[in-house]
């Protein structure tokens, strides 16, 4: 495996009362990917992460908002109706991945999925998620749609190892602050403007043009973001391969921008390399859990102090032959702040 030093360096749109002379920093994340030059923008700081080993095969996985516009993919209430369940058909002759987290609007209530997984092609199944809209349980239709819209951080991490009470003190507190509560308390303006652009439609744009001037080579190499609130590292996402990282990055940064955008800056410089490496390792420490497992995809859970991880990996199809099956590949994995 190769092995990079990136030396990197504060970039982007800098605020008011920033360092003026910000410090550099250097190192990788690990064997197989490092870090680029933080994106300052307010409160919110991205540090893309670029893999350093040789293109692999895509999986060509689909993701929810290519699939459900195509009508390949339905979502509708269970029979009877379940607040943490939902019966998913996969109509595709590709497997679907889902992130936690994703908002879809619609049935008894609205939704957010509530596990990292891959749904296999040709399959209807039960999909665990969680109730975004605290005050209502009716609806003229069973059916859901897409939001085109991620939750923001804190509420993807208690879906991925919290409480639906959680999820719902989350919801609440983020609609008082962006002014958004409604009767049923739902989060479906709040997911509404972040999918629209009229929340952060002006950090969008500083963030597109940070990414637009990164080398070809680091662009198409990109597979996820450290992400930073204040200077404090509060979420990672990082994938397999940089072909589905790309059908979700604008999805993820508006996703970060939803989030720091309701935290003040104070001038925080920007987290080290030591600082994103500290935070993953307090995951790694925690015992292994498994996590929703599906016919192609298997997760584990690690709960730590500071931070938690959830992790994907793709089974591989059965063998014709007797030869032992090759091992799970990794597709995605994400640490958030606890």
């Amino acid at each position: 495996m190769r092995t990079l030093l990136a030396v990197l360096a504060v970039a982007g749109c800098a605020t008011a009362g920033a360092d003026p002379q910000p410090a550099k920093l250097e190192g990788n994340l690990d064997a197989h990917a490092r870090l680029l030059a933080p994106i300052q923008v307010e409160s919110l700081t991205l540090l893309p992460i670029a893999s350093v080993d040789p293109p692999g095969k895509d999986d060509d996985l689909l993701v929810l908002d290519e699939a459900m516009p195509k009508k390949l993919v339905a979502i509708k209430e269970v029979d009877g109706g379940s607040v943490n369940n939902l019966t998913l058909t996969n109509k595709a002759d590709k497997p679907l991945f889902l992130l936690a987290g994703e908002v879809i609007l619609g049935g008894k209530q609205d939704r957010i999925i509530g596990s990292n997984t891959i749904i296999p092609a040709k399959t209807t199944q039960t999909v665990p998620v969680f109730c975004v809209e605290h005050g209502r349980w009716n609806g003229t239709t069973t059916e859901f749609t897409t939001a085109n819209a991620l939750a923001h951080g804190r509420l993807r991490g208690h879906a991925s190892f919290d409480t639906q009470q959680d999820v719902w003190n989350e919801v609440a507190t983020k609609n008082q602050a962006r002014k958004t509560t409604s009767s049923t308390d739902t989060y479906r303006k709040v997911a509404q403007a972040e999918a629209d652009g009229s929340l952060g439609g002006k950090w969008q744009k500083q963030v597109d043009a940070a990414l637009a001037k990164l080398p070809e080579a680091d662009r198409k190499s990109l597979v996820g973001f450290a992400v930073a609130l204040d200077g404090k590292v509060a979420t990672i996402d990082r994938f397999g391969s940089p072909a589905l990282f790309a059908k979700l990055e604008g999805k993820l940064v508006r996703s970060y921008i939803t989030e720091a955008i309701d935290v003040k800056p104070t001038g925080k410089k920007p987290p080290t390399v030591d600082d994103v490496k500290t935070f993953i390792a307090d995951a790694e420490k925690a015992a292994s859990e498994p996590a929703y497992e599906t016919a192609a995809a298997s997760g584990e859970l690690k709960k730590g102090h500071i931070s938690a991880k959830a992790k994907v990996m793709y089974k591989p199809a059965p063998a014709a032959t007797a030869a032992p099956a090759p091992p799970a590949k990794d597709v995605y994995e994400t640490y958030q702040a606890r």
